[in-house]
């Protein structure tokens, strides 16, 4: 019981961390490049959030190691997607711009694809065409 309090308590620990690292630019900033920053803000709301929800002791500690343990990857993320040269050329957020690429590349994808079919369906669209153009004049 007390390990799965643990788990959930640092997995809960790292998804709040997250969520205040992205709208804060200068603590992502300096939990990235400064790893004890890093610890000390993972620790601090482990215990905050710990101490909430009636952990203590062992409990608090294993998850504020798991919500360190986690963050270090999660920092690195969010310097990648806002922070970074790359991030900084592309408008601050590489996800929105990766995702811009896609939608236009299976935009074209699929323009490809209906005209590839409207070729080689040809014969049949084009003939119905005549017949009703004809089928027009007639009346």
């Amino acid at each position: 019981m007390f390990l799965s309090m643990m788990i959930v308590l640092g997995f809960s620990s790292f998804i709040v961390e997250m969520m205040f690292a992205v709208n804060i630019p200068w603590w992502r900033q300096n939990a990235y490049r400064l790893k004890w920053v890093n610890m000390i803000i993972s620790i601090t709301l482990s215990s905050i959030l710990g101490f909430l929800f009636g952990a203590a002791g062992l409990v608090v500690m294993g998850a504020a190691l798991l919500g360190t343990v986690l963050s270090i990857p999660g920092y690195a993320f969010l310097h990648w997607n806002y922070d970074s040269p790359q991030a900084q050329r592309h408008g601050g957020n590489m996800l929105s711009h990766i995702r811009e690429k896609w939608v236009q590349a299976f935009k074209d994808l699929a323009k490809i694809i209906f005209t590839v079919i409207k070729v080689i369906t040809f014969p049949i669209w084009s003939i119905r065409w005549l017949i009703q153009k004809v089928n027009a004049h007639k009346q």
